[in-house]
């Protein structure tokens, strides 16, 4: 028995989590060092778009609207809604400037002379 005890208390002791805490699979577990090369190496301030993920980022667009799934799906059905509305418009006014002048809405009514008895 005190064999078998002595078995059991020494393999309980090997499947213990270590004390460093860096067994394979933690958070404390390192990746290859290529990957961590690789995730080093940011793209922050070389892409030619640097500008305008800087503006994106500072505007908290991400933050409040599109980092939540129902909030995001709001935002994309209210902007459309909005957007398309909005997008009709232009074009309706662009038409109208382009083709002053040329539309039945642009001729003026002239009343006809009043009849004589």
């Amino acid at each position: 028995m005190l064999a078998r005890s002595r078995t059991l208390q020494a393999a309980l002791a090997r499947s213990r989590p270590r004390a460093s805490g860096g067994g394979f699979g933690s958070p404390r577990d390192h990746e290859p060092l290529w990957i961590e090369n690789w995730n080093k190496d940011t793209r922050q301030g070389k892409d030619a778009f640097d500008w305008f993920f800087r503006a994106f980022n500072a505007t908290g667009i991400y933050e409040v609207f599109l980092k939540s799934s129902p909030r995001f799906y709001g935002f994309i059905v209210g902007g459309g809604m909005i957007g398309g509305y909005y997008w009709s418009r232009m074009w309706d006014h662009a038409w109208n400037y382009i083709n002053q002048g040329k539309l039945y809405a642009h001729v003026p009514y002239v009343y006809p002379a009043p009849e004589e008895d």
